[in-house]
């Protein structure tokens, strides 16, 4: 029961990260089911070991934008046409408004054992499904080949414990959006390689240099939750430490390291600075008033609001001396440990995340950058800038967020970690206060 309200709190805490596949918007929910005549519950599923029978595949996702629900109504129509007298795929698309009728709808399905046979989650919570025996290891039906087209962070994010459970059905990035008048007029030229990508000092001078007659040096606030860690986690990275262990297990020692310390410290500078603007409002970039800003590609469509910025993208900021890194996370697809049919299911989530899916959800549907590799040869548009920045980093260097059970926790407390900390609090009290509570968690709850 712990981990099922464990699991609880951390979709409702990343239900608003616009970082994965799967918009959250407030229109009246469209039925978007596959066939009228079955519901998306497994009951309805018949077993594959009965000759001549089309099994039954349910399948659970969140409303999303209009173009992303239509995008998988094809979709699963398509499949079902391609498997016709062998597989059916039935789709319950569940209304999320401002409640949490899809999160409150899994959850009742995990206590009562009658999830459907594929469930969409979101990154964070694989790890959290996976060692709570909610969803199962994909690992005996992908090949080698197959695994190698999928760009690393999306195998990172779907791992636990060394096992694959879930597929992204993309991508997602943050990078740093740049007013190309400010630029101009400040003498600025961004890096427009990989290899030329600023560093922490760097990036630091330029905000100096452009934070000027009220204007703000950099918008870096998205939300004050979920972004804290999806975001910043990155500055930790870049500087050879990471907020828990490979292994998911401890908090102590990363988080607050010496290197995790200096990269909280940094934020703080930014801060003190008043280099950024705490409690931005939502648009602070788009009308001028920052001149730069992190942000990712759901940031694009609105600039078209905005006809006098001339904005451009160049790469997230870098520690010196440290790793090249920028965020990434999805939403995916997992065969629920309750499927009667997982061969076929799998099938399912193949389909609807193949390199043609993959291509059309990022060309039709989303602003987010492709999961597959091959993509990208029938995306030209990612070949040059702006949008080679984001193909550059998701192709390359981007780090998933972090795989562990008690992820609910740790970014809890980390987000308030840094809020704090960009209020002026002392940096590593409030360092040690994240580890010690995680491993304090993960001691109670997932300990063997």
């Amino acid at each position: 029961m712990k981990r099922i309200i464990s699991i609880l709190i951390v979709m409702i805490m990343v239900m608003a990260l616009f970082a994965g596949c799967g918009s959250n918007n407030q229109k009246k929910a469209e039925d978007n089911a596959a066939s009228s005549n079955n519901t998306a519950n497994n009951s309805s599923s018949t077993s594959n070991s009965d000759k001549g029978k089309v099994v039954e595949i349910t399948f659970w996702r969140p409303q999303a934008n209009e173009n992303e629900d239509n995008w998988y109504k094809q979709r699963v129509e398509d499949f079902n046409k391609a498997n016709e007298g062998k597989i059916h795929l039935t789709m319950e698309t569940i209304t999320r408004g401002n409640s949490f009728a899809y999160e409150d709808k899994v959850n009742a399905a995990i206590a009562s054992h009658t999830l459907p046979d594929l469930i969409s989650l979101d990154g964070p919570n694989v790890s959290n499904y996976a060692a709570s025996n909610i969803i199962i290891p994909l690992d005996e039906y992908y090949t080698k080949e197959e695994m190698e087209d999928f760009v690393p962070s999306l195998i990172q994010q779907g791992t636990y414990n060394g096992k694959f459970y879930a597929v992204g059905l993309c991508e997602s990035s943050v990078v740093l959006f740049y007013n190309k008048k400010m630029f101009k007029e400040a003498g600025i030229e961004p890096p427009t390689k990989l290899e030329d990508a600023w560093t922490w000092d760097q990036w630091y001078d330029v905000m100096k240099k452009v934070a000027k007659d009220g204007i703000y040096g950099t918008n870096m606030i998205n939300d004050k939750g979920e972004w804290m860690t999806y975001a910043f986690e990155q500055l930790w990275i870049s500087n050879g430490t990471d907020i828990i262990n490979k292994e998911g297990t401890q908090a102590e020692g990363w988080v607050n390291s010496p290197q995790g310390i200096e990269a909280a410290e940094f934020l703080q500078k930014l801060a003190k600075e008043k280099l950024f603007n705490i409690d931005p409002t939502p648009t602070e970039f788009e009308e001028g008033k920052a001149a730069t800003k992190l942000g990712g590609p759901w940031n694009i469509p609105g600039f078209k609001n905005f006809p006098d910025l001339e904005w451009g993208i160049t790469y997230f900021p870098y520690k010196a001396g440290g790793k090249k890194t920028s965020p990434s996370g999805s939403w995916a697809l997992g065969v629920t440990s309750d499927s009667k049919n997982a061969k076929e299911a799998v099938e399912a989530l193949k389909f609807l995340t193949n390199k043609e899916s993959s291509v059309g959800l990022v060309a039709k549907a989303i602003s987010m950058p492709a999961s597959r590799k091959s993509a990208y040869d029938s995306l030209p548009e990612y070949n040059d800038l702006p949008m080679r920045v984001i193909k550059d980093q998701v192709t390359q260097i981007s780090n998933a967020r972090p795989r562990t059970p008690v992820y609910p926790v740790l970014t809890q407390k980390f987000a308030e970690a840094l809020n704090d900390i960009m209020m002026g609090a002392d940096v590593k009290k409030a360092l040690d206060n994240v580890a010690k509570t995680v491993d304090e968690e993960y001691k109670k709850n997932y300990a063997k």
